[in-house]
């Protein structure tokens, strides 16, 4: 077999979601503690201000699904509901929920890196295009990783996210890849194994954690718990 392409989800894959939201969390309160102390005095901790903008979060995506993936716009718009009911003018609130997006979006996009994670990539890199394919809002551009990834697919562009086909579509027709002589490399059993599974791709699960594989109709074509086993596994599978 003849790999041509690999693609890579991002969130949980080469860094730790939860970690690095926390602290984008963290040091967003933070400024809101300066800008908008009408709000954090209404909610005294980081958490119960974000258990708060998850509640609005998801009684829109109840009326609204379609906003599922507009990430960016449900974070803004959530905090300008919740300035609102705070006393912030309308136009208080959404240069607010702005000046706090943007700080979120520098935050995030200073993760750790699981070990060898930079090191795969470079190594990668020099034989195959890589695509990054993300159902979150992180962006390869800026976290300096053009120099690995040729192309970023995410689905708040796009629209629609993994397990769709559409995303893992978009990688193939780029490059024009048929599915087989494609893989695609991430930690999520259903956005990620199943995605690629259902399109036709190769799939390398990134069982970080060790689990038992769950799913009955289907399996992924590799599986490593580290990162740095990911060179030879995908040497393995050009031999097939």
């Amino acid at each position: 077999m003849k790999l041509k392409l690999i693609c890579f989800d991002l969130d949980d894959t080469l860094w730790s979601t939860k970690q690095v939201m926390m602290d984008a969390e963290t040091g967003v309160y933070g400024l809101l503690q300066e800008i908008a102390p009408k709000l954090t005095e209404q909610y005294g901790d980081v958490m119960s201000l974000f258990q708060a903008r998850l509640g609005y979060w998801k009684a829109i995506l109840a009326e609204q699904p379609q906003m599922r993936h507009q990430i960016g716009t449900m974070r803004r718009r959530s905090l300008a509901h919740l300035l609102g009911q705070v006393g912030y003018s309308e136009t208080e609130a959404s240069a607010i929920s702005e000046k706090a997006f943007a700080e979120f979006m520098v935050l995030r996009h200073q993760p750790v890196y699981f070990d060898s994670a930079l090191a795969v990539l470079k190594t990668l890199s020099t034989e195959y295009p890589l695509v990054a394919i993300t159902n979150g809002n992180a962006c390869s551009t800026r976290l300096g990783l053009d120099n690995y990834f040729s192309r970023h697919i995410s689905a708040e562009a796009l629209g629609v996210g993994k397990p769709e086909a559409a995303p893992f579509e978009a990688a193939l027709d780029h490059f024009g890849v048929s599915p087989e002589q494609a893989l695609h490399i991430g930690d999520h059993p259903h956005d990620d194994i199943y995605g690629a599974y259902a399109i036709g791709m190769h799939s390398l699960w990134f069982n970080r954690k060790g689990e038992t594989w769950q799913e009955q109709d289907f399996r992924p074509t590799i599986e490593v718990t580290s990162l740095k086993q990911i060179p030879a596994a995908v040497q393995r599978l050009q031999r097939v």
